[in-house]
C-alpha cells in the first residue's frame, strides 16, 4: 500500500506479509461516540480485550495481534 505522495503507508494492508502478526476477528463496539474493537485473546489469556483503533496491538497479558481496519473484513 502506498501513500498519496509515493511513500509507504504507516499500516500495510496485510501486516502479516510484512512480518507482523495475523489479523484477528474483532467485534466493533460503539461507546461514548467512538468505536472500540473487542478481540478474543486466543493466543494469550483467553479473555476479551478492547482496543480503540486498528493496527498491531499488545494486550495487557502480553499477546500481540493485529486489529484489522474497520473498512476491511475481519477474518473468520
Amino acid at each position: 500500500m502506498s501513500g498519496l505522495d509515493g511513500q509507504m503507508a504507516l499500516l500495510p494492508d496485510d501486516p502479516a506479509a510484512y512480518g507482523g502478526p495475523a489479523a484477528v476477528p474483532t467485534t466493533p463496539i460503539t461507546t461514548s461516540g467512538r468505536t472500540e474493537y473487542s478481540v478474543h485473546c486466543a493466543t494469550g489469556c483467553g479473555q476479551h480485550h478492547r482496543h480503540t483503533g486498528p493496527g498491531v496491538r499488545t494486550a495487557p497479558c502480553g499477546a500481540t495481534y493485529t486489529v484489522p481496519h474497520p473498512d476491511e473484513e475481519s477474518p473468520p
